[in-house]
């Protein structure tokens, strides 16, 4: 009897030790988890401020933005900076052009990309992944390098200043956005493409009936890719424009500040106008960009 009891005693402050023990690991992981997100937190302030200060000023005469509260809210919250970009300035056409150019380039990209990565993927032809790697191979060349015989070869064709040499040179597709269309098209089962060809398909019907309705997930990606370069485009349109008429966004933008005598307010405004777009994008096909991106990435 003395013996259970004592055996009873010992395996209860056994247990009571465990208990008073257990609260360790998991105090480690509150610990933990209080860093990480103390860290995600200092990550998104670094990040998120710049937009803070930029939509602030927008609505702020010039004077705020220069003085030594720049970072307050607005004392006097304005829309002129808005009224002015559109009234005085061809703001509404610098609009209109970007998203022409970025429908343009946007379409033919998905397009051509797509015939290319079908061929690329699923068409035997002789020196196949030669011209695959060599086209791939371009990836690594920065497109600055390249801007200079471009704006050569636009100029003897008599194609600067025009429309036209926004969008010639990114409408044909990219190595990127070809690498990501074949590498999923590669992941779509072999059984299901010879099925249509025994059918009577030919291979521009196994595309537009098969291939396409199953890589709607990476072809949206794609798409979005494209919208947002060509949206943001820069350097190019800069080089190839020198006509108001013709400049997009991102330029128009830019020479508030070169050509105006540094008007942050006007800037600043026009910076928001054309973050809107992108902001909306984002917002409503952030979760598809995420999950097509890891289904291409894992489809090899």
């Amino acid at each position: 009897m003395t013996a259970t009891a004592s055996s009873r005693s010992v395996s209860a402050s056994a247990s009571a030790s465990r208990r008073t023990a257990s609260p360790r690991p998991t105090a480690g992981r509150g610990v933990r988890r209080v860093l990480y997100v103390i860290v995600l937190l200092a990550i998104a302030a670094i990040f998120i401020t710049p937009y803070l200060f930029s939509v602030m000023a927008a609505f702020k005469p010039l004077s705020e933005i220069q003085g030594d509260r720049a970072w307050d809210l607005p004392s006097h919250f304005t829309l002129d900076n808005f009224v002015t970009i559109f009234t005085q300035y061809d703001f509404g056409g610098y609009l209109l052009n970007t998203a022409m150019v970025t429908i343009i380039i946007t379409v033919g990209q998905v397009v051509f990309s797509l015939l290319g990565a079908y061929a690329f993927a699923r068409i035997q032809f002789p020196g196949r992944d030669a011209i695959f790697w060599g086209y791939l191979s371009m990836l690594m060349v920065p497109n600055v390098v390249t801007m200079i015989p471009l704006y050569v070869m636009m100029s003897r064709v008599g194609l600067t200043d025009t429309y036209w040499a926004l969008f010639l040179p990114y409408v044909f597709g990219t190595p990127y956005t070809i690498f990501l269309m074949r590498q999923y098209i590669q992941s779509i089962p072999s059984e299901v493409i010879e099925a249509a060809r025994l059918d009577g398909c030919s291979e521009l019907g196994v595309l537009r009936r098969v291939v396409v309705p199953i890589s709607r997930p990476i072809i949206m990606t794609a798409t979005i890719i494209a919208v947002i370069f060509s949206w943001n485009n820069f350097l190019w349109p800069l080089i190839a424009t020198s006509s108001n008429g013709l400049q997009v966004l991102s330029v128009g933008v830019a020479n508030f500040n070169s050509n105006f005598a540094a008007q942050w307010n006007l800037v600043l405004a026009g910076s928001l106008v054309a973050l809107i777009p992108m902001v909306i994008l984002f917002v409503l096909f952030q979760k598809h960009i995420v999950n097509s991106v890891n289904l291409s990435g894992a489809s090899r």
